[in-house]
């Protein structure tokens, strides 16, 4: 049950910091130049810092998910 609620949190901040990192890197073109890419970057860069951070998360999550279900089947089959 943990490892489910960490698995979706890690993809729900992968969603997260992905919709960030490219909405950011996206502004001085959308603005037409009122934005500069300096400014962007005050987005950008704590976009990737999440993304990567969820994505370890992410990581952990599946492993624990993975790591019960082969738990179960040996029991199962033991």
């Amino acid at each position: 049950m943990l490892g489910k609620i960490v698995l979706i949190l890690g993809i729900l901040g992968m969603l997260l910091g992905g919709a960030i990192l490219v909405i950011s890197a996206l502004l001085p073109t959308l603005t037409e130049g009122r934005t500069s890419p300096d400014e962007a970057l005050l987005g950008i860069i704590p976009g990737a810092i999440v993304l990567i951070g969820a994505f370890f998360i992410t990581v952990i999550g599946l492993v624990v998910v993975l790591m019960k279900r082969k738990k179960s089947v040996v029991v199962a089959n033991g």
